[in-house]
């Protein structure tokens, strides 16, 4: 869905997003595969606790990673590349 809307907004590709959402989605990729493969399974057996649980912790360290490493980008905070307000 997010390369159609950067047809929409981009048609003749001058920007450089898709590259970096090529590169992004590689490893998103991977974990979207696992989460709607097993979600489904996990549900049904009854343990939609271990599902939250895991996923939540996962996503937690992810954030606690970024943050840690100093990624994080706080609101607000605008970034310049090549000269140029982003």
């Amino acid at each position: 869905m997010g390369i159609v809307f950067l047809r929409i907004v981009d048609p003749e590709g001058k920007s450089k997003t898709l590259d970096d959402y090529a590169l992004a989605y590689v490893g998103v990729a991977m974990v979207d595969i696992v989460i709607v493969s097993l979600a489904p399974v996990l549900m049904m057996t009854g343990q939609h606790w271990l599902f939250t649980l895991v996923t939540v912790v996962a996503g937690s360290a992810i954030l606690l990673f970024t943050k840690s490493r100093g990624m994080w980008v706080k609101p607000g905070i605008r970034h310049q590349r090549g000269g140029k307000e982003i």
